[in-house]
């Protein structure tokens, strides 16, 4: 397979004031590259309300899971954390096939799923696994 068809990018990093460009140690802005692109593209497709980027020309990039905010912790938004994490990984072209999505309440924080996705990357027989926390609470 050739790799580049996962493409290359800045690198993102997130914490807890948001998002912001990395940096190397010699001030260069660091890049991501392949699986590493593709798993930091899906977290930010995650992360991105579904319809956000219309005007930019994109009006199925993002997904549904905002509109889960402020539900509570049980099976019934964790079902739909599952359907709307599937449909939004689905939607990215370099994935071939989402194999599983697995979602688990936090023991350590009862507004946070914890999500497993796994997917075959296109072109590609080697599965990746990307964990994904999202938080039912605003903080």
């Amino acid at each position: 397979m050739s790799r580049s068809v996962l493409g290359r990018d800045l690198k993102v990093v997130h914490d807890e004031l948001g998002c912001d460009l990395a940096l190397s140690p010699t001030g260069d802005l660091e890049l991501v590259e392949d699986e590493l692109n593709l798993s930091q593209a899906v977290i930010n497709r995650l992360r991105t309300r579904l319809g956000e980027l219309t005007e930019l020309g994109h009006p199925d990039y993002g997904s549904r899971l905002h509109e889960l905010i402020g539900e509570p912790n049980n099976e019934r938004t964790r079902s739909l954390v599952k359907l709307y994490v599937a449909e939004s990984v689905a939607r990215d072209p370099r994935v071939q096939e989402v194999v599983e999505v697995s979602v688990q309440a936090s023991k350590e924080d009862p507004s946070r799923i914890d999500v497993s996705i796994t997917i075959l990357p296109t072109g590609s027989s080697r599965l990746l696994n990307i964990v994904f926390p999202f938080y039912l609470e605003v903080f």
